[in-house]
């Protein structure tokens, strides 16, 4: 699951259906679109000349410094607006870099002739399988602090995250091993045509947010993210759960026909859902909008709502290396309110946790998250959390 070169298209190949989880409904089609793990997945360059070594060595050492930076411009920002010994985690991974890098095993690897990314990939590979052979769980969860570490490295180096949901096209399917709620929303404002994701429950918080911003998704088979190459033609039902991967004309025919009718009844829909709600009795009953981002509220209420029955502010936090300020989220909820014209919205504080990871957060891993550490029971732990949440709200 490679992305060399994403103009290149590859040869054609006989139509293939696979059918795995219909998670969020609806029909999208549309060239695959690979998503990059630039520390798994990508080739190594060929081989570099001895003189070039002094040169890759001198690009490494600078985006190790440049990642250090990062790091601790986190870990001060931590410490100013929230807490001083999450802080320290920030500082922590500055000084497992630092390791890292004077461990020598970069310098070995670029005198066997690769270059700084290869050399710098191998390097992290190598210390995260370590890290996932060890027994201990607490042990284990620093192998996800090494990736991220490496990551960071390899994006400096290359000057670009190929990772980035930012180098989406519109228009494409995503294909991709892992989906974050915080990779949702971003998604949507692309203009995706669906995506394709190795694994996702039905019931995740990624999977709610997709349906939600009407992008169809489908979950699976196993295996199914390295058996799609990129730009091939995709066609995702997610109604029904099934890709199609380089169609033919008749079934691109019949697909595009299934999507005209899918957007003519939501059209319907759009027209019924705007008349006031009776129960079968005649009583009239209110209907809220269940949202996670502001910019859905207008939507919400053209699309007939009585107001936001709940807002699920973690879509604030969830792509967010670090937590947003107090005046940060009081201008948020300025413009969640704003449309709303007096209709009633409720807020739910932070719900974090389980399914719904943040950057500037260490959560362990646990056999059932959603009854450890979630929620409340996490905000308890970090108060200042709290106080900036109610002191933008009130």
């Amino acid at each position: 699951m490679t992305q060399d070169d994403p103009n290149v298209i590859p040869p054609g190949r006989d139509p293939t259906t696979f059918t795995g989880a219909a998670i969020s409904p609806g029909v999208g089609m549309g060239p695959a679109w690979l998503r990059v793990d630039l520390l798994k997945s990508a080739p190594d360059p060929p081989a570099i000349a001895r003189d070039q070594i002094a040169g890759e060595w001198s690009r490494i050492l600078a985006s190790f410094e440049r990642t250090r930076s990062e790091l601790e411009d986190s870990a001060l920002r931590i410490e100013e607006q929230f807490d001083a010994a999450l802080a320290a985690i920030f500082r922590a991974h500055g000084m497992m870099l630092e390791g890292i890098l004077s461990s020598g095993e970069i310098e070995r690897e670029l005198a066997s002739l690769v270059g700084a990314e290869a050399a710098v990939r191998r390097v992290f590979r190598r210390l995260h399988e370590r890290f996932m052979a060890l027994k201990a769980p607490t042990l284990q969860q620093r192998a996800d602090d090494v990736a991220d570490l490496g990551r960071r490295v390899l994006r400096h180096l290359r000057g670009v995250d190929g990772s980035s949901l930012e180098h989406v096209p519109a228009g494409t399917v995503l294909v991709v091993e892992r989906l974050l709620p915080s990779d949702v929303v971003p998604l949507s404002r692309r203009g995706v045509a669906a995506i394709v994701v190795g694994a996702l429950a039905s019931g995740a918080h990624a999977a709610l947010l997709a349906r939600e911003k009407r992008i169809p998704v489908v979950a699976g088979p196993p295996g199914i993210v390295h058996r799609i190459r990129n730009l091939e033609e995709l066609l995702v039902d997610g109604s029904r759960g099934t890709i199609v991967v380089s169609p033919d004309a008749e079934t691109r025919r019949t697909f595009q026909a299934r999507l005209e009718a899918f957007d003519r009844a939501l059209v319907r829909c759009r027209g019924a859902c705007r008349e006031p709600a009776f129960t079968l009795d005649r009583e009239l009953v209110t209907v809220e909008a269940n949202l996670g981002a502001h910019d859905d509220v207008e939507l919400a209420i053209d699309n007939g709502a009585d107001g936001v029955g709940l807002f699920r502010i973690e879509q604030l936090y969830l792509a967010r290396a670090l937590p947003p300020s107090e005046d940060e989220l009081f201008e948020e909820l300025r413009a969640l309110t704003a449309p709303l014209r007096g209709r009633p919205v409720t807020i739910r504080l932070l719900d974090v946790g389980g399914d719904k990871p943040v950057p500037f957060l260490p959560l362990p891993v646990e056999p059932n998250p959603s009854l450890g550490r979630r929620g409340v029971r996490l905000l308890l732990e970090y108060p200042q959390l709290v106080r900036t949440q109610l002191a933008a709200l009130f």
